[in-house]
């Protein structure tokens, strides 16, 4: 990977000089604006594959480190080398779900059903009539960390763009707490308490339980533990932020799902103002001036130096948004490639946007007269999703097949943090 970051880098910086000279050469407007745009691309690809190379060096040296480090106490005195082992040993029973012994226990108990008490650990409740102690199995700290990792990543194009918290639930805690704001101080006045400027109100994260069933063939054939636990997160993590990025847009409170924003939206008494609902008809899609007109100009400065996006389908993006052009008949939109992974970078003018299912967002062509079909907004402004992530995994009894299934259970909550980051596009149909 290091050897083709460095050869695509060099690639590029030799495409980037060639149109640079070609750009000096040219007397042609269309071509000068043309390879401008082009240049701007190449300068963010070079940057971008950049950035990913100093990573694996930075990784190199630190391993390079680690292997050169040597203690000579360590290695030449018995008792420092004993007191070395037993904070080892101190460290391993502090956390018992990362031992290898409970790894291989929880991939049994998942392949074959096999529930070995001496070792598995299970979050409990109080024993009542009809019902068992027991909730489910905890999943090992490392299957947790690959969750954590994995649900960084851009699987869930809103999940991963949102605030996580890991705060305590059914306490209101003010929007203004998720922030601070710089003050001056001085020998007579300190600075208590920071307060976050407009942000006003609070919420109130509770306590939802989800769930997701897995079928045990689809891991019982992997024979390491590393291979296991990699097929087993992947499978939570698809499931999870999928689930999340449904539940951010249109999730119903009142159904144990986290607040979604088009839910919120929608009620008598919301919290995201009128003014940021902006209506669109066919016509003025077609049209850069209102784009400008309606949308961009109402953006405050506060926000504009937050990196707002879009979030809307593949099909609006495709279909309306690649066809406007400004009024010099230069496209607004801007299109590169991750280098690494291929994966297409998307724009529209200059701010990233993020593809989601027609579920969440009507697609402009289909939407119906008040129907939503784009946002723009600062996620983690707007946004957050309260949870420790701690998976467990529980059997479940599906009557329809008689056969008895895994599910793995979190708990979670969402909520609107700060509705003046979100302006909701609508589609106007005139009569």
């Amino acid at each position: 990977m290091k050897e083709f970051l460095q050869n695509l880098i060099s690639s590029k910086k030799d495409e980037l000089e060639n149109l640079k000279k070609r750009n000096e050469e040219s007397n042609d407007l269309q071509e000068v604006r043309s390879l401008a745009s082009q240049i701007n691309n190449i300068v963010e690809e070079i940057r971008d594959a950049q950035t990913q190379l100093n990573a694996i060096v930075d990784e190199e040296k630190k391993a390079d480190n680690e292997e050169r480090k040597f203690d000579p106490t360590k290695a030449l005195n018995v008792v420092a080398s004993a007191r070395q082992n037993s904070l080892t040993a101190k460290e391993a029973e502090e956390n018992p779900r990362a031992t290898m012994e409970y790894r291989k226990a929880f991939k049994n108990f998942i392949q074959r059903g096999e529930t070995n008490r001496d070792v598995l650990l299970f979050e409990e409740r109080a024993n009542s009539t009809g019902t068992s102690a027991d909730l489910g199995v905890l999943i090992p700290t490392t299957i947790v960390q690959k969750i954590i990792t994995g649900a960084e990543k851009v699987y869930g194009q809103l999940y991963s763009r949102v605030r996580k918290t890991n705060i305590k639930g059914g306490v209101k805690y003010p929007i203004g707490s998720f922030n601070a704001v710089f003050k001056r101080v001085s020998e007579t006045t300190v600075s208590d308490r920071q307060k976050a400027g407009e942000s006003k109100g609070s919420v109130v994260f509770t306590y939802k339980m989800g769930e997701i069933r897995l079928a045990r063939t689809l891991l019982e054939t992997i024979l390491s533990v590393d291979a296991f636990e990699d097929e087993f997160a992947k499978v939570i993590i698809k499931a999870y932020v999928k689930a999340m990025d449904t539940e951010i847009m249109v999730g119903s409170d009142d159904n144990e799902e986290m607040e979604g924003i088009l839910t919120e939206a929608d009620k008598t008494e919301s919290r995201i103002p009128a003014e940021n609902i902006i209506s669109f008809t066919e016509t003025e899609m077609k049209d850069w001036k209102s784009w400008q007109e309606k949308l961009f100009a109402k953006i405050p400065l506060s926000m504009r130096g937050l990196n707002p996006e879009f979030a809307m389908t593949a099909n609006t993006y495709e279909a309306n948004i690649k066809t406007l052009a400004d009024e010099n008949n230069r496209p607004v939109y801007n299109e590169t490639y991750n280098p690494v992974d291929g994966t297409e970078i998307s724009k529209f003018k200059g701010k990233d946007v993020a593809f989601v299912e027609e579920d969440i967002l009507k697609n402009f062509n289909d939407a119906k007269n008040g129907d939503y079909f784009g946002m723009y907004w600062v996620p983690e402004e707007a946004y957050a999703v309260n949870s420790n992530l701690e998976f467990l995994v529980a059997d479940y009894l599906d009557h329809d097949t008689n056969q008895v299934v895994k599910k793995a259970i979190v708990i979670n909550d969402g909520k609107v943090l700060d509705p003046k980051y979100i302006y909701l596009l609508k589609k106007e149909v005139k009569a």
